[in-house]
C-alpha cells in the first residue's frame, strides 16, 4: 500500500498535521486564514492522489504538491502576514512537499516514480544497398 500510494499518503499526513496544528495552536479555534491553509492542504492531498504518473511526467505528483504549497505561502502572507504560527504552517507545507517527493508511488498504468526511464533509440531509416557496379 505504501509502495502504491506513498505520495498520496504523505500528502494526507501533511493535511492532517495542518488541520491539527490549525485547530490546536494559538486560541485553539480555526480562524479564516487557518481555514484557507487547511483547504489548500486538503486540495494538495486530493490533487496528489488524482494526478497519475506517466512515463513522460514522473514528477507530476510532486509538481502538484509544489504548486499548491506555493499557493499556501502566498495565501498565508497575503491573508494574515507572518508570525510564529504561520511559519510553522509553512514548514508543514514544505515538509509535505518533501514527503511527496521522497515517497514511492505507482499509478494504475504501471508507471512508478522510481522506475528508471528507458533510453529511447532513434530509428534510423535503412539505406538501401546499391547493387549497381561502380
Amino acid at each position: 500500500m505504501i509502495r502504491k500510494y506513498g505520495k498520496a499518503l504523505a500528502a494526507v499526513v501533511g493535511a492532517a498535521l495542518t488541520v491539527a496544528y490549525g485547530a490546536l495552536s494559538g486560541d485553539q479555534r480555526i480562524e479564516s486564514d487557518e481555514a484557507v491553509q487547511i483547504a489548500i492542504a486538503a486540495a494538495t492531498a486530493v490533487g496528489v492522489y488524482l494526478v497519475p504518473l506517466t512515463p513522460q511526467y514522473r514528477w507530476a505528483k510532486t509538481a502538484v504538491a509544489v504548486l499548491l504549497s506555493v499557493l499556501q505561502v502566498l495565501a498565508t502572507v497575503i491573508l494574515g502576514g507572518l508570525d510564529s504560527n504561520e511559519w510553522i504552517a509553512l514548514l508543514l507545507a514544505a515538509l509535505t512537499v518533501l514527503g511527496v517527493g521522497a515517497a514511492p508511488a505507482v499509478s494504475d498504468n504501471g508507471t512508478s516514480n522510481s522506475t528508471p526511464r528507458q533510453p529511447t533509440t532513434p530509428s534510423t531509416p535503412s539505406t538501401p544497398s546499391s547493387s549497381q557496379p561502380a
